[in-house]
């Protein structure tokens, strides 16, 4: 399978959306289940901390944690952080939001350490429409949890820090172990700092037709 880059993906998801019209939550929900079917195979008793941006990476990431919650094989529910301006969510974080209230979930909003123990961190933060470089509150928050030195993290779809086309760093990122990364692999996943960052990446189908990526590379 060849790689896009992260804004061909986009582009991709887009043409899924607009054109072919899959639903938008049909795609988040089909990535969300196979960050958690991977948790379910290796940690479904183990703390797990998913730190979400307000973004539809951040949406991933809230509805990975709704998924859990209603997967009674996991014996514990998940630790919540959000970081990022609700007033600027996109309208697809605040309905898995508003989902996790209705399943009784919580979250908080991010502070400065100490930040809560875990077995797993699950990086939501940015995806891979991050551009230029981080603001210097991000790449501290960036920091602050890639020096936290989690046991294990997974990134949703592309390290939070890693340009997605380029591998570049945009100033600071969280080192992964695992990568799961939707639809194609990203070309910053193979380049660069992406390549370290990224650890071990699987590439997973969510249901985005080849015919979207074909036109977008075309």
């Amino acid at each position: 399978m060849e790689a896009v880059t992260g804004t061909q993906a986009k582009a991709a998801d887009r043409y899924a959306i607009d054109v072919l019209r899959i639903p938008s939550l049909e795609l988040m929900e089909n990535a969300s289940r196979e960050v958690k079917d991977y948790l379910l195979e290796g940690y479904k008793d183990s703390s797990i901390l998913i730190v979400s941006g307000t973004g539809n990476n951040g949406a991933d990431g809230i509805c990975i944690a709704n998924l859990i919650i209603k997967d009674q094989s996991f014996t514990q529910s998940p630790c919540i952080l959000i970081t990022g301006s609700i007033e600027r969510a996109s309208w697809e974080f605040l309905y898995q939001l508003s989902e996790l209230k209705r399943l009784g979930g919580s979250f908080e909003f991010i502070k400065d350490d100490p930040l809560p123990k875990a077995d797993v961190l699950i990086d939501a933060v940015f995806g891979i429409g991050l551009k230029g470089n981080l603001r210097e509150d991000k790449a501290k928050l960036l920091s602050m949890l890639d020096n936290n030195k989690y046991p294990h993290v997974v990134a949703v779809d592309v390290p939070s820090g890693i340009d997605s086309d380029s591998g570049e760093l945009t100033g600071a990122g969280i080192h992964a172990d695992t990568t799961i990364t939707f639809g194609r692999m990203k070309t910053g996943l193979l380049t660069k700092e992406g390549k370290e960052y990224a650890g071990n990446v699987l590439v997973k189908d969510i249901g985005i037709p080849g015919e979207c990526y074909s036109l977008v590379r075309s």
